[in-house]
């Protein structure tokens, strides 16, 4: 596998659990210590990355309320330069009914501003209270989704952050939220058990009240005997390959006692087109019964699915879980970080490991993503440290340049050894 350069930064009295970028050079992070007396305090940073990594400056900073939860999501609309995250209002405010837990502020490099924000929690106080934990921008930044503890998924209208569709909930632990699809609204909602892959039926184009559709289900399968649970799924970035997505499965037990919980990347795509027979009584039952009957979450739609979907690629990557992913913005390069405490890079198509970072923190990983260019990959961790990774135009290959150099030698060897 291929080396590269790789900088710790620390972040002093700032665990970082949120990061985006805003451009190739400019980072977002979110964190801190959450409603406590730690003394931590709650912020949103902006800082510059210089480009071979070794270099993060802090530009500017919005300081939270401590009172307050520590934000653990984080999405920007880099032309509209705002940024979305989800921040629990004090304990006594939420008591009153005042939670506007999704907000979005105005960023530049001079301050952060908030500009609004959004309830769509509906519970009562309790030590338990869910939060707001993923949060998507659709491509169009037409639509913002959120998901949060309780399993329940929301979606809103963006900038404005009116409700589009009331929060539905999920079946099964709620653990990931993409946007993707030929038109980018098709939106994959990730549960431990199942990959729910929905489209947006109506939108803002058409003028009509928003729908999703339910398309798809696609279970977690049976990885090398072990029993998995999905931990993240992204969509495939690249606009020329049909509809696919990367996910990460983490092994619930070990096979054996003793043995590694292993984790797997995954590439699943469709592997044979839909029926075109009318389902029989029998077969609609069944369906229903596996939760594979087609759901309107809003206005009604079409309800054809895409077809059958697999396992079309799989490789593991640890003996421990994979705690966070991300996906290239050309769809090239995939990364993931462990909790063995590693950081590592992907060949998208193939899943070869091109590069592999063995301790990166001192803790698990709490947020990973590329820059736009996909030149440098930055993690974060609770350990109070960010690390930037410098991405390799290439990685481990011969360069055309070195071959042509070798041919030559061996050339002019053999014509030695002939004329002898």
């Amino acid at each position: 596998m291929t080396r590269t350069a790789h900088h710790a930064h620390p972040t002093p009295s700032f665990p970082v659990y949120c990061l985006d970028w805003a451009d190739d050079d400019t980072l977002l992070l979110g964190g801190g210590g959450g409603a406590s007396r730690s003394g931590i305090q709650n912020k949103i940073k902006l800082c510059k990355v210089s480009k071979d990594g070794r270099s993060v400056r802090y530009i500017t900073e919005v300081a939270l309320s401590n009172d307050e939860d520590a934000p653990m999501t984080l999405a920007v609309d880099r032309q509209a330069k705002q940024l979305v995250t989800g921040i629990n209002a004090s304990s006594s405010a939420v008591k009153e009914g005042s939670n506007d837990h999704v907000r979005a502020y105005a960023y530049n490099e001079d301050k952060i501003d908030y500009i609004r924000g959004q309830k769509t929690i509906d519970a009562a106080w309790s030590d338990d209270y869910p939060y707001q934990k993923l949060t998507s921008l659709s491509p169009s930044s037409s639509f913002i989704v959120v998901g949060t503890t309780d399993d329940k998924v929301s979606l809103l209208h963006f900038p404005s952050l009116e409700i589009a569709i009331p929060p539905f909930s999920t079946d099964a632990e709620l653990v990931d939220l993409d946007w993707g699809g030929p038109d980018g609204e098709w939106l994959a909602v990730t549960t431990t058990t199942a990959l729910l892959l929905y489209h947006v039926v109506a939108s803002e184009k058409t003028g009509a009240k928003p729908g999703l559709v339910l398309k798809q289900t696609i279970f977690a399968p049976s990885l090398d005997i072990s029993p998995v649970a999905f931990r993240s799924a992204k969509f495939s970035r690249n606009p020329a390959s049909p509809i696919t997505l990367h996910a990460v499965l983490n092994a619930t037990r070990s096979v054996k006692r003793g043995a590694p919980r292993k984790a797997f990347v995954c590439t699943f795509g469709v592997v044979a087109q839909p029926s075109t027979a009318p389902l029989t009584a029998e077969e609609k039952a069944t369906a229903q019964a596996k939760g594979k009957g087609k759901e309107v979450v809003g206005d009604d739609g079409e309800k054809e699915e895409i077809g059958k979907w697999d396992v079309l690629v799989k490789r593991e990557v640890g003996g421990k879980p994979v705690t966070v992913f991300d996906v290239s913005a050309d769809g090239k390069l995939l990364a993931y970080g462990c909790s063995d405490l590693s950081i590592g890079i992907l060949d998208s198509k193939t899943l070869a490991p091109l590069l592999k970072i063995l301790h990166a923190h001192s803790f698990p990983p709490t947020a990973l993503k590329f820059n736009p260019s996909a030149n440098l990959l930055v993690s974060a961790s609770a350990d109070n440290t960010i690390r930037t990774i410098v991405v390799p135009a290439s990685f481990g290959g011969i360069s055309t340049s070195l071959i042509v150099v070798l041919l030559t030698i061996l050339i002019l060897i053999l014509a030695f050894l002939l004329r002898r």
